[in-house]
């Protein structure tokens, strides 16, 4: 999968979010609280090395990536 893009409105963002979550992913600002360096791990994901969404709502731009393959990544010393 590498990265996804998808383009929103904020209506379907909360719902959108559900899924992602129910589907594995994470959101970089979850996981950047949880220690791991997100710019690595979106460089990861343009390599095709992990599986990241990104959102576009509105302006906003907000990144997930699948949750297993960011701390497989963080043990590798990768991230």
């Amino acid at each position: 999968m590498a990265i996804k893009n998808i383009e929103m409105d904020r209506r379907d963002s909360v719902s959108y979010r559900k899924i992602l979550r129910r589907g594995g992913f994470l959101s970089a600002s979850y996981l950047s609280v949880s220690g791991l360096d997100v710019m690595r791990l979106k460089k990861l994901a343009q390599q095709g090395k992990i599986d990241a969404v990104r959102c576009a709502i509105g302006k906003s731009i907000r990144w997930y990536y699948r949750e297993k393959q960011a701390e497989l990544a963080h043990l590798r010393g990768e991230v």
